[in-house]
């Protein structure tokens, strides 16, 4: 997608506005609107980052602590009884893992959930741990309503979020 492309789905979303202005009356700034409304009006167009997850027996390199792990480092939900990590798909198929599918080991055995994401986390992460707005559009869709509680609770320190 080009950049003017983007810039009008943006605008088209109502996520930003623009002014028209410059030397010849025909360049477009734009600026994003406000960050509770831009959160609010933004979050429907975000989607999950993972592609799939799958189970490991060791923790990769270039992964990064996710889903409720994360959540349990930012709230008062407790963590899962494994580690949960995030990797960008690329990095995925150069860190050659074994693939647990079997049901009863994944149950018995202390493995590592992975998470596989259609892009690099590392760009957006903080002490090790994926960014807050992925964390939440990767959990947004669980019917908990513990979890749901938990992540209104870690996006409440957030400048942009508004309950």
């Amino acid at each position: 997608m080009t950049s003017s492309r983007a810039l009008n789905e943006l605008y088209n979303a109502k996520l930003l506005i623009y002014e028209i202005g410059g030397k010849t009356g025909r360049s477009k700034y734009y600026s994003r609107i406000s960050d509770p409304d831009y959160f609010q009006k933004g979050k429907a167009f975000l989607n999950s980052p993972i592609k799939k997850t799958v189970y490991v027996k060791r923790e990769p390199k270039s992964s990064f602590i996710a889903g409720l792990e994360a959540l349990s480092e930012l709230s008062m939900i407790n963590p899962p009884r494994h580690k949960v990590r995030a990797i960008y798909s690329n990095a995925f198929k150069e860190n050659n893992l074994e693939v647990i599918s079997n049901k009863d080991i994944i149950n018995d055995s202390k493995l590592v959930e992975l998470q596989i994401w259609e892009y690099d986390p590392k760009f957006f992460t903080m002490n090790n741990m994926v960014d807050i707005a992925s964390l939440y559009v990767s959990l947004k869709k669980e019917n908990d309503e513990r979890i749901e509680q938990a992540l209104e609770e870690a996006l409440r320190g957030e400048k942009w979020y508004t309950d």
